[in-house]
């Protein structure tokens, strides 16, 4: 199996306010083309059960199929005994001596027994085989989800949710449901066609002569039809994936739809996506009722061979033999059709193992637990430095911070700013590890990348712009690990002033909230996401923009309760409001991933070429000359030596402040 991946990006200028960046689509979901290999179908079954369970089952089926086959032909053998035997007593009773009978209960009792083996490997072959295909779905989606918990999160940022969710609903579906009785019915039918051109050949054996050529056919039209049947299940499968995205999406924005009035826009999507996805699944069909048609003419073939060879043969074959290659020749007429069919179906269906398996081999985070552990109360101070930090969100794409070098202090309030792109939110995603930094990051003296991600990312807190509540009771959004008492949990809701909300409620603390907490407005979901950093007392806090989408009275409320409940805490905040950060300690200037500046914002201010300064004036007069005040004021308020020459130095090399943290 080949695979291929296609992509199709298509780039947009947007203008930003600081700057122009590209901005680029999800690239195209990849889609394998090619056979199936064997090696696939060897995965496949090996989730499932081991090489002796899967060796005893293939021998069962082969006994089945055998008792099977012995069962009709000891029949047609008792018949032709009974023929010969009645030719016999003609011509005794002509001669005048007694006729002879054949032992009935002898015949009975071997058939009787060929019955019972039928019966008996036919139950444990179909117990076999489903227990093994079913425990194979089980394995392979209990490791696909696995796999996608373990995902690194740029695997969440290329991929849309209706890609994850076609593969575990349609695929997942198609394996869990479809697959093992397509599966086992085309074993046992395939065994069954063995059956028939066996006791055909044992009957007429110059018939495998025309066979032979049959069988070249047949094969030259299935390798040729699955070389389209294939790949057009596969486009298929891939089609139906902006079905799902467009669906999930809509469902999630429906209020901003129907407030712009976009409904139309979206039905017309959504049609586009659906009759793409339906073009190809006809195509589908329309190509296996081309191959069913030639199947069929095969068989006549084969039938029509068989019926005039025993014509020819009449006087050296006896009537039971005939009759028994005769209605098994015709039964092939539907049941070729149909193994044929369901061996395609299988290797068609088997795309969808085929894409679930691609989702169990995903690149995995680093290990969650590490036998490094952190000290007890780690972290005690909350010191985070950056130590030559690079970062990058894959192997494959450009760094996007380069060569960081700063210190936070313990309890210290530090603002990051700078253009679009210029490495704020990356420098969280290397603080949390989202994806593996360069150089060293150390939180009171410990290395972070030698920690497991559990132990690191327990130990923070963030607050992110888009609030994020799960399906569940308000409970267990607050405290999903039960760690906390009812009393803590309503004196959090009391700090954000959620406590009278959620007393309204029906079920209070166990009132389940809707998908996403779409019955809360996007303020109070930031309120229970601030709760809940209350509850974890961490010594570290990140706000990403948190305030980038509230209202002015949640802002403030918000920005009260973090000065109040996180005094004692180190607390990063990225800024979208400047009025938000302009009272901090410090503030860090990033640009283009470097630090162009990192000081006070009153020192800030006095550089008029700096970033801040500019962000500042961009903001309109009237509201810099605010920021520039409240700036002011939060300077003359603390004790501190002055800084020479009354500026900050805007820093053309990466280290702007740096301690060891060791």
């Amino acid at each position: 199996m080949r695979l291929k991946r296609t992509v199709s990006m298509v780039t947009v200028l947007v203008d930003v306010p600081w700057q122009t960046e590209a901005v680029q689509t999800v690239p195209e979901e990849s889609r394998s083309q090619g056979t199936i290999r064997m090696k696939m179908y060897v995965k496949y079954l090996r989730a499932g059960a081991n090489i002796v369970v899967l060796l005893f089952a293939g021998l069962v089926n082969l006994l089945a199929q055998g008792s099977y086959v012995m069962q009709d032909w000891w029949l047609a053998y008792w018949a032709g005994e009974q023929e010969k035997l009645s030719s016999t007593n003609s011509s005794t009773a002509t001669n005048g001596t007694n006729s002879t009978k054949l032992d009935l209960g002898f015949y009975l009792g071997v058939y009787g027994g060929l019955t019972a083996a039928t019966i008996l490997f036919g139950f444990v072959r179909n117990l076999l085989l489903f227990s093994v295909l079913v425990k194979a779905a089980q394995s392979l989606h209990n490791s696909m989800f696995n796999a996608i918990l373990r995902a690194p999160v740029r695997f969440f940022d290329i991929n849309p949710i209706g890609r994850v969710l076609n593969r575990f609903s349609k695929d997942i579906g198609q394996v869990d449901s479809m697959l093992p009785w397509t599966f086992t019915d085309f074993i046992q039918v395939f065994l069954q066609i063995l059956g028939v051109i066996a006791v055909a050949a044992s009957v007429i054996p110059w018939i495998l002569i025309p066979v032979l050529p049959l069988l070249g056919l047949f094969l030259f039209l299935r390798r040729y039809f699955l070389q389209t049947s294939r790949d057009v299940k596969r486009l298929e499968s891939t089609t139906r994936s902006p079905v799902f995205s467009h669906l999930s999406s809509s469902l999630q924005g429906l209020w901003t739809i129907r407030a712009f009035g976009a409904e139309e826009r979206f039905q017309n999507a959504f049609d586009a996506h659906q009759n793409l996805h339906s073009e190809a699944f006809f195509l589908f069909l329309t190509t296996s009722r081309w191959f069913a048609v030639r199947l069929d003419g095969m068989c006549s073939v084969f039938v029509t061979i068989t019926t005039f060879g025993c014509l020819l043969l009449r006087d050296q074959l006896d009537a039971g033999s005939v009759g028994l290659a005769l209605s098994y020749a015709v039964t092939l007429m539907g049941m070729f059709q149909w193994g044929v069919r369901q061996s395609a179906e299988v290797e068609n269906m088997m795309t969808s193992v085929e894409r679930v398996m691609e989702y169990t081999e995903l690149e995995s985070e680093a290990p969650w637990e590490t036998k490094k552990r952190p000290p007890p109360g780690w972290p005690s101070k909350g010191l985070v430095t950056f130590d030559g930090v690079s970062f990058s969100y894959s192997n494959d794409s450009p760094p996007v911070l380069h060569g960081l070098q700063a210190m936070f202090q313990p309890q210290e309030k530090v603002g990051i700013v700078g253009r679009t792109g210029a490495g704020k939110s990356s420098l969280v995603s290397a603080l949390f590890r989202l994806a593996e930094p360069q150089g060293k990051i150390y939180i009171d003296g410990v290395v972070t990348s030698d920690l497991g991600l559990h132990d690191l990312r327990q130990k923070m807190s963030i607050i992110p712009q888009d609030p994020m509540l799960f399906t569940g009771s308000m409970r267990k959004n607050l405290d999903p690990f039960n760690q906390h008492s009812d009393e803590e949990l309503w004196n959090a809701l009391r700090e954000v002033q959620l406590k009278s909300v959620v007393e309204e409620l029906p079920g209070k603390l166990e009132t389940v909230l809707a998908e996403s907490g779409s019955n809360f407005s996007v303020g109070q979901r930031q309120l229970v996401c601030l709760a809940r950093a209350i509850l974890r007392r961490n010594r570290i806090l990140i706000i990403d923009e948190a305030t980038a989408n509230v209202d002015p009275r949640t802002d403030e409320l918000i920005q009260k309760t973090i000065r109040d409940k996180f005094r004692e805490c180190t607390v990063l905040t990225i800024a979208h409001r400047l009025n938000t950060i302009i009272d901090s300690d410090r503030i860090l200037v990033l640009d283009a991933g470097k630090i162009h500046a990192y000081d006070e914002p009153h020192v800030l201010l006095q550089d008029t070429k700096g970033i801040f300064y500019k962000m500042v004036q961009q903001t309109g007069k009237q509201e810099a000359a605010a920021l520039l005040e409240a700036a002011k004021r939060a300077y003359d308020s603390r004790s501190r030596p002055s800084v020479a020459n009354g500026h900050a130095e805007s820093a053309d090399v990466n280290l702007v402040i740096f301690e060891t943290a060791l």
